[in-house]
């Protein structure tokens, strides 16, 4: 048996049984399994090693040929939920369907819809998004493009009125996209009436060229995401007609009476599922790098044990404890990620039969927490195992910096992640205020903020004896009482700083608490998310599955009372014999799933096209794949590039050669 087989035969659970449970269902883990095989073996869709070197030029081609053809010969759902890691980069026009029709839909009327959205999902229009502008991208109240009313002609004037606001970022607006939904502040006789949604032409349909007072372009190489064509975009009094402004919720008389007509926060609800889209992927991007790692670890020997035996390098402890955590990570995302979609969902449902908007708030606490956090401990995570692979982690063929680029937007795009930390802090207080009137908590997910003072001021010792810190429910307890106390000590800090300072809420929180709301967020995000994984380990049936994913979960709560050791201890949560308990039982937790740690990364069942890594096969051939992609596949050693080399060198050397 091979050392990978040897590794798969200490499982102490059947992979086959936890695999539908990642991918929620058995349905949807064989659709993943048959698209992953498609790609695999069609030679226009399957990863080739042969294109980590390849201009930027052409990746962009590479990405329209594959994007084509997949849509041609693929099921456009298998494509939405799958393709995205799969390639190593993005498909040219996919901000047609993940953007550009979910606002149309959500957004337009049934005429709208049928005058646009039809085509769009037809593809015989292209659209992106254009809301960045140069100077600002998370402040939507300082957007400066504006959409001038015209009575007359019944037409809104689209005008970019400085640099500053050039659209810029937008994907697939550089050279793709016929059409865009534009964010412009809305002027009717002089007055503005904030931030509506347009739909502009920006191409010919025919000939693809920039229309009419349109400037258009890529906004160059950046660093990672490099098939997609990033642009900018001005308008120079930029006409369209009445319809193209997007009125699901507005409406705009012809003689330029602005009402509303229901609850535009449907806007903020779509971004809202926009962004946890960010969410779904980051774990499984995480999940891709430890299955490479473990599998090069399991593999990889350096020096000799007393026997004079080459000793693996996952049997030392310190690789274990930089990578097993990690998979806690990823589980623990994981589950929060499916249930922040069911949330979005249900209150998109909520808004559209009607518009209650009663839970966009809680939504977006749970959402803006978690994408923050999520993809920070994720792409920290990510660097965190390149370098456990060592040298080989930094070549490109190993497949891990190539995640760490598909990784790496995910912090700043669909919202910056501490613009959205300082959000959440500060919502917090305000649901801090509400629960101080009402006497409860606003939901269930800042369930601590209730009676929250009288909870904070009588603290109970949660780890008295080791046994303690094995106990989910104590180690929830600890997490949600080192949130509460963040969000108690900004409230009286707010109060000091507003009473005695006399400052406003906004100088207050953004001169003087910005670290401790960054905090709050941080330690709500570790307290709900472990909950949420509680629930989820016990829903689960196959006993043996739900044995190692509660010791998952149980590494998942001490690792992040580890790292937030300081202010349990601050706040008195926590004295130093505890901390002990907790790091005991870390040391046995990671010893003990030292043998699933394989299973749990292989359950994803993510194979060698979709890894694209020479060192992390599932053969385990790591020096024969690795030695074969450097010399046969790299470019550089092609003979005629070898010619081009001597030519130079000649040149170098002098003219006597």
């Amino acid at each position: 048996m091979s050392v990978l087989e040897i590794a798969r035969s200490k499982v102490s659970f059947d992979i086959n049984k936890l695999s539908p449970i990642i991918w929620e269902s058995q349905e949807r883990l064989d659709r993943f399994l048959r698209f992953s095989k498609f790609l695999a073996n069609d030679p226009i869709l399957k990863n080739d090693p042969k294109n980590f070197q390849i201009s930027r030029a052409e990746i962009y081609e590479l990405y329209a040929q594959k994007a084509k053809y997949i849509l041609e010969n693929a099921d456009f759902k298998d494509i939405k939920e799958f393709a995205t890691l799969i390639f190593p980069e993005a498909l040219v026009s996919s901000l047609n369907f993940e953007m550009f029709l979910p606002t149309i839909m959500n957004l337009g009327t049934p005429e709208q819809v049928k005058l646009f959205y039809e085509p769009a999902a037809k593809y015989e229009i292209l659209g992106c998004y254009a809301q960045t502008e140069l100077a600002h991208g998370s402040d939507m109240n300082r957007i400066e493009t504006t959409a001038t009313y015209d009575k007359v002609t019944k037409e809104f004037i689209i005008n970019t009125p400085s640099l500053q606001a050039t659209k810029w970022w937008g994907s697939d607006m550089g050279l793709t996209s016929t059409h865009c939904v534009a964010q412009a502040r809305l002027i009717v006789d002089g007055k503005q009436y904030g931030v509506q949604n347009f739909i502009v032409p920006i191409r010919d349909v025919k000939t693809h060229k920039p229309l009419p007072g349109i400037l258009v372009g890529d906004i160059g190489a950046k660093f990672g995401y490099n098939s997609k064509d990033n642009g900018y975009l001005r308008f120079d009094n930029v006409r369209v007609p009445k319809i193209n402004m997007l009125s699901r919720y507005i409406n705009l008389t012809d003689d330029g009476v602005f009402t509303k007509t229901g609850d535009d926060k449907i806007w903020h609800a779509t971004m809202q599922l926009q962004r946890q889209h960010f969410l779904d992927s980051v774990w499984k991007c995480l999940g891709m790098c430890l299955t490479i790692v473990i599998r090069y670890s399991l593999q990889r020997k350096q020096f000799k044990d007393s026997e004079k035996r080459e000793i693996p390098i996952f049997d030392y402890q310190l690789q274990q404890h930089k990578i097993i955590p990690l998979i806690a990570e990823m589980y623990g995302c994981m589950f929060g990620a499916v249930r922040v979609r069911d949330m979005c969902q249900d209150s998109i449902r909520r808004i559209r039969e009607s518009q209650d908007t009663s839970k966009m708030t809680e939504v977006h606490v749970v959402l803006a927490s978690s994408k923050a956090f999520y993809t920070w401990n994720c792409f920290f995570g990510l660097e965190k195992l390149r370098q456990c692979a060592g040298g080989h982690g930094y070549s490109y063929y190993s497949g891990l910096p190539e995640l760490i680029t598909e990784m790496s937007p995910c912090v700043t795009a669909e919202g910056d992640n501490t613009v959205l930390s300082l959000s959440v802090g500060k919502l917090m207080l305000m649901y801090l205020n509400k629960s101080m009137q009402s006497g409860k908590a606003p939901n269930s997910s800042v369930d601590y903020l209730e009676d929250i003072f009288n909870y904070c001021s009588e603290v109970k010792r949660q780890f008295q004896t080791q046994n303690d810190a094995f106990n989910l429910l104590k180690l929830r307890e600890a997490l949600k009482y080192n949130v509460a106390f963040n969000v108690g000590s900004a409230g009286q800090q707010l109060q000091f700083f507003m009473g005695e300072k006399g400052l406003s809420f906004k100088e207050a929180t953004d001169k003087h608490l910005g670290i401790l709301l960054n905090e709050i967020t941080h330690t709500h995000s570790n307290y709900w998310t472990l909950k949420i994984f509680m629930e989820s380990v016990a829903t689960i049936g196959d006993i043996k599955v739900q044995k190692a994913l509660t010791k998952v979960a149980i590494l998942y709560g001490l690792n992040k009372i580890l790292e937030q050791q300081s202010q349990l201890f601050e706040y008195k949560i926590m004295i130093g014999e505890e901390f002990t308990f907790i790091n005991e039982a870390r040391d046995q937790i990671i010893r003990e799933l030292k043998d699933d740690a394989l299973g749990l990364v292989e359950a994803l069942q993510y194979d060698d096209n979709a890894l694209r890594s020479a060192i992390g096969g599932r053969d385990g051939k790591i020096y024969e794949t690795l030695f074969h992609w450097a010399k046969d596949i790299n470019p550089v050693n092609d003979p005629a590039f070898q010619d081009q080399v001597f030519e130079r060198i000649k040149a170098i050397r002098g003219p006597k050669l």
